[in-house]
């Protein structure tokens, strides 16, 4: 991720601010374990560049936990760096064992019960911070794509909620069909779901 490859992106009409930034893990030494570049301070960093042209800009990613290898202390890595990136949605997968990878080959794969337990713990914490990154959009203008009417409730997305993987967008005692464009502001959050008003 280029910065002429994020300015393109944040000031190209018709593009949304989202960024899906598949990191994988935080910690450089399970990233190399990988085959991945990059780690917490970098992450940090490519987020801040993000954020500096347009602070709204929604951001995604997913984390791997239980690589073959990980240690407490790498996995308490993703922990830090979920807490400082306050990341939009958050996805969190327990390591499997994929036929055909390297990793497949390694010998110090950890107990199902460890990956398990972290995967548990991590999604409480990611979930948490979801809900309060959710609860900081109160208060902002933004537009809302209708997916769904039924029976007087309007559902849709904002330009920083992927399809199908992120929060929902409820909006409060409208009138739309699907496909409208809604303006309106963010009233509350539920989890990461938001609720807007029409302005």
């Amino acid at each position: 991720m280029r910065p002429t490859l994020i300015s393109a992106i944040l000031n190209t009409p018709k593009v949304v601010p989202y960024f899906d930034l598949s990191f994988q893990h935080a910690h450089p030494e399970v990233l190399r374990r990988m085959k991945r570049f990059g780690g917490t301070k970098d992450f940090l960093n490519l987020i801040e560049s993000i954020r500096k042209i347009n602070p709204e800009a929604g951001i995604r990613s997913n984390f791997i936990v239980g690589f073959p290898g990980e240690t407490e202390a790498e996995y308490e890595e993703i922990k830090i760096f979920l807490e400082q990136a306050q990341l939009d949605a958050i996805g969190i997968f327990g390591y499997s064992v994929e036929d055909g990878t390297e990793a497949a080959n390694f010998t110090d794969t950890l107990a199902q019960e460890v990956i398990d337990q972290r995967v548990n713990d991590l999604t409480v914490i990611a979930n948490e911070l979801m809900s309060q990154k959710a609860h900081s959009r109160i208060g902002q203008q933004v537009q809302v794509l209708v997916e769904s009417v039924e029976d007087n409730e309007v559902t849709g997305r904002i330009m920083q909620q992927g399809p199908e993987v992120d929060g929902l967008t409820y909006v409060l005692e409208a009138r739309a069909s699907v496909g409208d464009v809604i303006n309106g502001v963010v009233v509350g959050s539920v989890g990461a779901d938001l609720e807007v008003r029409t302005s």
